[in-house]
């Protein structure tokens, strides 16, 4: 196998990954105590690169500290946002709207230029991210779930750059992957303990399996990401990742039965390709 194909099908199983730990988020009976376990889960995978490696220096943890903050708001949307909505709706908003919110914030703030493909990825991925959200025929209000949608993917777009930051003054992605963990366990952690109490123990334990599933098939897509990123060229690769898109809707349609429609399998094939566009543009 060539060095293109192996980082092609690398990227496309971290992409699998990434929106089968979607699924299990929303099949989830409660996804507060649920994402409180696989945090906690994936922070014990991560754990023995913190005795493996020096303490992040100081100009490091103002990144670690702005990333709690960050991924708990992004992961509490997360929650609402599939509380309310059907996985085949909010998964590509959530998914799709943070590298095409990138691209507009470093276009109008940072004043980076884009090339006319570019522009023509992004405004493909932003008008099937306003197509989600047009009302349809089962009038099911969505207004809300749309929203939680939206501010996780704010937050995605604002915690990946910020992490990146993170990752350069540490001067070890392990080491700082591996603290970023630890430390953004503990906000959602709390929070499902002062919400449910006694309570959490058991809710955990029902939970327990399902977040295992998750922390490792969600370590093996970062694996597969950082080794497609490390072999083959970054912008094809960045752009395969998109199709977690896809693999969400099927899966949501698959295994949750939801109702997924020509219109919607329509906006999921056409995100994706709006973001493929942008990436590779």
């Amino acid at each position: 196998m060539s060095v293109e194909w192996a980082g092609a099908a690398a990227m496309l199983g971290s992409a699998f990954c990434h929106s089968f730990v979607g699924l299990l988020t929303k099949q989830a009976k409660d996804k507060l105590v649920f994402r409180s376990v696989l945090m906690l889960i994936a922070a014990a995978v991560f754990s023995p690169a913190l005795f493996l490696f020096p303490v992040p220096p100081v100009e490091a943890w103002r990144f670690l500290i702005a990333g709690m903050a960050i991924h708990f708001v992004f992961q509490m949307a997360m929650i609402s946002a599939f509380q309310r909505g059907d996985m085949n709706l909010v998964y590509p908003v959530m998914r799709g709207a943070a590298p095409a919110l990138a691209a507009i914030a470093a276009f109008v703030i940072l004043q980076e230029s884009l090339s006319l493909i570019e522009i023509g990825g992004l405004a493909l991925a932003t008008l099937a991210i306003l197509g989600f959200s047009w009302p349809d025929k089962t009038r099911i209000p969505k207004a809300k779930a749309l929203g939680f949608a939206f501010l996780a993917a704010s937050m995605t777009a604002l915690y990946s750059v910020n992490d990146a930051s993170g990752v350069r003054a540490t001067g070890n992605a392990l080491s700082y992957v591996a603290w970023f963990f630890l430390l953004t366990s503990l906000p959602i952690l709390i929070t499902a303990l002062l919400r449910r109490g006694r309570a959490w123990p058991n809710i955990a334990r029902q939970e327990l399996k399902r977040g295992l599933i998750a922390g490792t098939v969600g370590g093996l897509s970062y694996v597969f990401a950082l080794y497609a990123f490390s072999i083959a060229p970054v912008a094809p690769m960045a752009a395969m990742r998109e199709t977690s898109i896809v693999f969400g809707a099927i899966l949501a349609a698959l295994v949750l039965k939801e109702p997924f429609g020509v219109r919607r399998s329509v906006l999921a094939i056409l995100l994706a390709a709006g973001l493929v566009i942008l990436q590779v543009g």
